[in-house]
């Protein structure tokens, strides 16, 4: 044959009564089907004595290997996959996709254990967060936490309903409701239902095949639901909450709007100092990835920690000092240059050079010589009008004098933004 075709068909809950007809003959003609024990013991019943049957290696990682010595040996016939629920949404279309060319695959989907789970607590799912934490960290979940009331949680023992329950807690969300469906489709399915704060102490053993669903009604979440963080909220390099080697909330959210985050962008944030634009960033660009360049040991220790209370693991911390620390990083489409340590021409030349057309750096400064400094810099490029954009902003905040109210005055910051056109 032209093409090697591999069906991968959607067992949804095993039943084979959810099959559709093309489902049934692909897996009534396949040469071979593969699938885990389990699988293949739900079809049994449809397969005849001279199919091959065929598990699935162990690890996983091996099966593309195992498809390709399969079609080496019998390079003229196809070979149907058996997979769980619906193979396009957290299947094992991903893998598959990455390894072998659209025309080879053919997809036959099925239910989704998920789309059972709403259907168990009889709720509509349409705007439903979805999240997997399959080999992942529990932590991925606390972005989602402050603006997602219902979420859909596919979980493994690292992220068990009280792990879950506990990182809830701890995030203000003591009074969430918890269910947990397990075993969906077998004669084993449970599905119970539990408040937060009542399931972190509780120690019922669940089933590892299940799925958490979180609806946060009335819960008071303590994590940012809203763009412009708190400048309180981080941990700093000083002893005073808000204070520290951080760019304040106004000055954030205006450099935030000048760099525009966008889905699957690369960033930098150089001179991170404690973390405050790049934690931002990633929280609200979960699909972008972040690399923050710190050297200096205390800030660096800050930064780690916030990352870890905002769970952005989407943020990778690099401890070094620009531009060294620059050369292993993939090229990015957006730049934030906080802190340079005297090396403004080096480390803009470095980064101007290495960011991709299109793409937009954004530098601040507050002393004069480092506004000094990017003008000369900027003086010496062919770089349009068009493309460059300065602001500067002064902000006072209200304070207490003698009992009456005092404005007082920050230093003023200046951003510059250039666009690199192509």
């Amino acid at each position: 044959m032209d093409v090697l075709l591999i069906h991968v068909v959607g067992l949804g809950l095993g039943d084979i009564k959810t099959l559709g007809n093309d489902a049934l003959q692909v897996i009534a003609n396949a040469s071979s089907v593969m699938g885990s024990q389990r699988q293949l013991s739900s079809v049994e019943g449809l397969l005849s004595d001279n199919q091959q049957q065929l598990n699935y290696p162990s690890p996983f990682a091996k099966l593309s290997t195992q498809l390709l010595a399969y079609f080496s040996k019998t390079p003229d016939q196809d070979i149907c996959l058996l997979a769980s629920g619906d193979p396009l949404f957290y299947g094992i279309s991903n893998f598959l996709l990455r390894h072998f060319s659209v025309d080879q695959l053919h997809f036959y989907s099925n239910i989704s254990s998920i789309q059972i789970a709403f259907e168990r607590i009889k709720k509509p799912w349409q705007q439903a967060k979805i999240i997997s934490l399959h080999g992942r960290s529990l932590s991925n979940l606390t972005p989602y936490l402050a603006h997602h009331p219902l979420i859909a949680v596919l979980t493994d023992k690292y992220s068990h309903p009280q792990a879950i329950a506990k990182l809830l807690c701890e995030y203000g969300c003591d009074n969430a409701q918890l269910s947990i469906c397990e075993s969906l489709g077998t004669e084993n399915e449970k599905v119970t239902s539990f408040i937060a704060n009542k399931l972190v102490t509780n120690a019922i053993q669940f089933h590892p095949l299940h799925i958490t669903l979180i609806e946060i009604k009335h819960a008071h979440c303590t994590l940012p639901s809203f763009p412009g963080f708190d400048d309180t909220l981080f941990f700093t390099d000083s002893d005073q909450a808000g204070k520290g080697m951080i760019s304040k909330r106004e000055v954030r959210l205006v450099a935030l709007s000048l760099l525009q985050p966008k889905v699957n962008d690369i960033a930098w944030d150089i001179g991170a100092g404690c973390g405050t634009i790049a934690v931002e960033w990633a929280y609200w660009n979960q699909q972008g990835t972040i690399y923050a360049i710190e050297h200096h040991a205390k800030r660096l220790s800050c930064l780690e920690k916030n990352k870890q209370k905002f769970g952005v693991n989407n943020l990778h911390i690099t401890a070094n000092k620009a531009p060294t620390g620059l050369d292993h990083l993939p090229r990015p489409n957006a730049v934030f240059i906080g802190g340079t340590a005297g090396e403004l021409a080096t480390i803009m030349d470095y980064c101007w050079e290495q960011l991709v057309s299109g793409g937009c750096l954004v530098i601040n400064c507050v002393t004069e010589n480092c506004k000094s400094d990017l003008q000369h810099w900027l003086q010496q490029q062919t770089i349009s009008n068009d493309a460059v954009e300065w602001t500067e902003i002064s902000v006072s905040k209200g304070d207490q004098l003698a009992g009456q109210l005092l404005m007082r005055p920050r230093l003023p910051v200046r951003l510059l933004r250039i666009i690199k056109k192509a």
